[in-house]
């Protein structure tokens, strides 16, 4: 039985039991949701249901991407054997497509990192790192080379130069044995 809400009173209820109320006062709507289930071993899935609904809002999409990056599957150096979690497809295989965002509002994993929306991916463009975006565990890493390819690509973008110069190179320069 899905939601229900009566729009006379702003009540949202589920099976009869009240569990939200919406209200629009000064312009504004907002939902306010108190929701309770029993799930047993599969409770994750019913909430990243959810999550992706609010995902979908548009204060929740991500900035604008500046610069985009492909990689291939061939790219990956090393897979880890981790629980990952997605929660809007499962893709088989192909491609991996890297997008950086200049102003993006979080640095997890690293302030320099790409994400994959289809496969739930974020690359850390300083090491190479991919983690699950659901989990956040190490779950692949990008071949050196690809690295390189990836970190290239920065360098010679505009908009995200001088952040592969600061976090990169230098970095690179003050770790390299002398």
């Amino acid at each position: 039985m899905p939601l229900q809400f009566d729009p006379h009173t702003g009540k949202i209820t589920y099976r009869g039991k009240e569990v939200g109320e919406y209200t629009f006062k000064d312009g504004r709507s907002t939902v306010q949701l108190n929701l309770e289930y029993e799930g047993g071993e599969d409770w994750i899935v019913p909430l990243s249901w959810f999550a992706y609904g609010l995902s979908m809002l548009a204060e929740n999409q991500p900035a604008q991407a500046l610069l985009t990056i492909e990689t291939g599957e061939h790219s990956i150096a090393e897979k880890f054997d981790v629980l990952r979690y997605l929660t809007e497809k499962q893709v088989k295989s192909g491609g991996y497509v890297w997008v950086f965002h200049k102003t993006d509002v979080d640095d997890w994993p690293s302030p320099l990192h790409g994400h994959d929306y289809d496969k739930g991916l974020k690359l850390d463009a300083i090491t190479g790192n991919i983690y699950d975006v659901g989990t956040k565990e190490l779950c692949k890493k990008l071949k050196a080379g690809d690295l390189k390819d990836v970190q290239d690509k920065l360098r010679e973008s505009k908009d995200f130069k001088d952040a592969a110069v600061t976090l990169i190179d230098n970095i690179a320069d003050t770790t390299d044995p002398v």
